[in-house]
């Protein structure tokens, strides 16, 4: 019995682990790719695209287009991306910013800034995309993400932003 139950859970917090584990090597290849100026200013432009999102005023005639639950979350996610790539777009114009010579240097702040943007964008999603509608995450990943840690999941890129930065 106590075997069903640790396997149903590693079942599930490893698929939620394989998911956010997803989406932070893809800004680890991104920001190895685009360097650190790409990743810093996507960073930026999740805080950017966040409120924006938020701040948008015809997110409820979004929802308007869409027939079920599911086509409104991806509708929403859609609308937050498009946000995120104009802010991006911009945003790069401005950051100047080089990873330094050394190999592990560069792949410790790549990693580092893909940990800030992947923690931020989850937080983001929980509180303000449906995303529960398109994949229910474990109870573990929740609280994670619950309201009572969304401050310090906003602090902590900025944390991490300012690590990098240092000279």
């Amino acid at each position: 019995m106590n075997i069903d139950i640790i396997n149903t859970l590693s079942g599930a917090l490893s698929t939620d682990i394989l998911i956010i584990g997803a989406l932070f090597i893809l800004f680890v290849v991104y920001g190895l790719r685009y360097g650190k100026s790409g990743s810093v200013s996507l960073m930026l432009s999740l805080y950017v695209g966040i409120l924006a999102f938020i701040s948008f005023p015809y997110r409820e005639k979004i929802a308007l287009y869409g027939s079920s639950e599911f086509q409104v979350a991806l509708l929403y996610i859609l609308a937050f991306c498009v946000g995120v790539f104009v802010a991006h777009y911009i945003v790069r114009r401005f950051v100047f910013a080089e990873y330094p010579m050394s190999r592990v240097v560069r792949i410790a702040q790549a990693a580092l800034l893909a940990a800030g943007s992947t923690g931020l964008l989850f937080a983001f999603a929980y509180h303000a995309l449906p995303v529960s509608t398109l994949y229910d995450f474990d109870a573990v990943i929740d609280s994670l993400f619950s309201s009572q840690y969304f401050f310090w999941w906003l602090v902590a890129p900025l944390a991490v932003l300012a690590l990098v930065s240092r000279r």
